[in-house]
């Protein structure tokens, strides 16, 4: 088992998370994959294809039971009061969905992709790092309600193991060997771009960004604005960090 180089980590990333990587002046640009919405309204539809079937069925369903000299049994009604409930919790959950894709294509429809801004990338163990966030709105909007950004940095290890030698499934493991909760920023209002700066250092002992076939480690970068009656949405961000590299004097 080997780790990924910088480049074969970046377009496993590309490939994985959609997020494109590239050096421009400032430095580095990473921009969170653009949001898909062919795939979105695909599945909205499939899930609107899905509740019909079952509002259809449903319907079908007490028609035989008024049919059938059974229908006073207590099991019969048990039954269509556990279907009644599942149907209601699936239109609930389509109808929060729906909302949520909506909110989703306006947003992607007022401001352009969440970017980060690094003056060196790949980071390294122990380094003091500088990152800016941006969120541009398009057609030279500004934003009129100020709001807060707040950052959380995580090193995340994810495990496939058998437990012991006679099982013959693997067993998956995930944990959070950093967790680290960024100071929160106010954004005011009446800007055209959502900025924000943050710096941190990425501690010495940690672990590298690191990629085999049944073990992996992740630094992720989740990012959540809140900006009232406007934007209110997390952005996730895979970075790459390398082990510590000492410059010869």
């Amino acid at each position: 088992m080997s780790s990924l180089t910088a480049n074969e980590f970046n377009a496993n990333q590309e490939k994985k998370t959609g997020q494109i990587i590239k050096q421009v002046p400032e430095g580095y640009l990473i921009t969170e994959g653009n949001y898909n919405l062919n795939s979105v309204i695909l599945n909205l539809v499939s899930k609107l294809f899905y509740s019909f079937f079952s509002l259809a069925l449903f319907s079908q369903f007490l028609g035989v039971l008024e049919r059938s000299p059974l229908s006073e049994q207590f099991l019969n009604r048990l039954f269509v009061i556990f279907l009644g409930i599942c149907l209601i919790i699936s239109i609930y959950n389509l109808t929060k969905y729906f909302y949520t894709v909506i909110d989703q294509i306006l947003v992607s429809l007022s401001f352009a992709p969440p970017e980060l801004i690094f003056t060196n990338y790949p980071l390294s163990l122990g380094e003091e790092v500088s990152i800016l966030f941006r969120r541009r709105l398009r057609s030279g909007k500004i934003i009129r309600t100020a709001g807060i950004v707040n950052a959380n940095l995580a090193c995340i290890e994810d495990v496939l193991y058998y437990r012991n030698d006679k099982d013959d499934n693997l067993t998956f493991a995930s944990e959070k060997v950093i967790d680290r909760h960024l100071p929160e920023v106010l954004v005011p209002a009446y800007e055209s771009a959502i900025e924000v700066l943050f710096n941190f250092k990425i501690p010495v002992d940690a672990s590298a960004t690191f990629e085999a076939k049944n073990n992996q480690i992740n630094w992720i970068l989740d990012i959540f604005l809140d900006f009232p009656k406007l934007l209110k949405e997390g952005s996730k961000f895979y970075l790459q960090v390398q082990p510590q590299i000492f410059l010869a004097k």
